[in-house]
């Protein structure tokens, strides 16, 4: 599945997101590995490094916005993670509990995976998603291959949704990209959690 969203928000609340993604990315050199992720459960207090005011807008716009369209898709969630992308470079990736990758080596996967774009002003740039068939949950191995990719242009106002198990980057761009990325879990990452390493 893969579903584009167009026009989503109105000029006030697409500043205030951008604004969120300047102070994100600030965070981000202030903090290193999983403090740059935010959790929100669906019950009790978030995990995140930024301030109540600034979770507020993340709410709301999860609230009023993301999960009323997610939903039919993700029915079932624990939680949210969310973070912001300010200018980031991906290479090929799949979504995953990345510490359960680093322990186990298998792919845990959210049930969804979302990109909204708050601010684009870049030469490229385009969200490249593989037409890979998707890897299933507890997938272990290589990346798989894939003949050709859809190309999806950041534009601002703009909402990527797709399935989980997806091969996707950024391509390369110059200018100012921005996107606050979230994914619908069905059950904590390990990122979320003080867990210790699985036995």
């Amino acid at each position: 599945m893969l579903h584009v969203v167009d026009n989503l928000l109105q000029p006030e609340e697409l500043q205030h997101l951008r604004d969120l993604c300047d102070i994100h990315g600030r965070l981000r050199e202030q903090h290193s590995g999983d403090a740059q992720f935010s959790w929100r459960p669906k019950s009790g207090p978030p995990r995140t490094i930024h301030a109540p005011a600034q979770q507020a807008i993340v709410d709301r716009y999860l609230d009023e916005v993301l999960l009323p369209l997610a939903t039919p898709f993700a029915p079932q969630r624990a939680g949210i993670e969310w973070w912001c992308n300010t200018n980031n470079d991906l290479d090929w990736h799949i979504d995953k509990d990345e510490l359960e990758g680093q322990y186990s080596g298998r792919y845990v996967l959210p049930l969804l995976s979302t990109v909204f774009y708050p601010h684009v002003s870049c030469a490229g740039g385009e969200l490249l998603v593989a037409d890979n068939p998707p890897i299933s949950n507890g997938y272990q191995g290589a990346l798989p291959t894939f003949r050709s990719v859809i190309s999806i242009p950041p534009v601002v106002n703009r909402l990527v949704l797709f399935s989980p198990g997806i091969l996707h980057r950024i391509n390369p761009f110059e200018g100012e990209r921005y996107s606050v990325a979230v994914n619908i879990w069905a059950q904590p990452p390990l990122t979320t959690t003080a867990a210790e390493p699985p036995a």
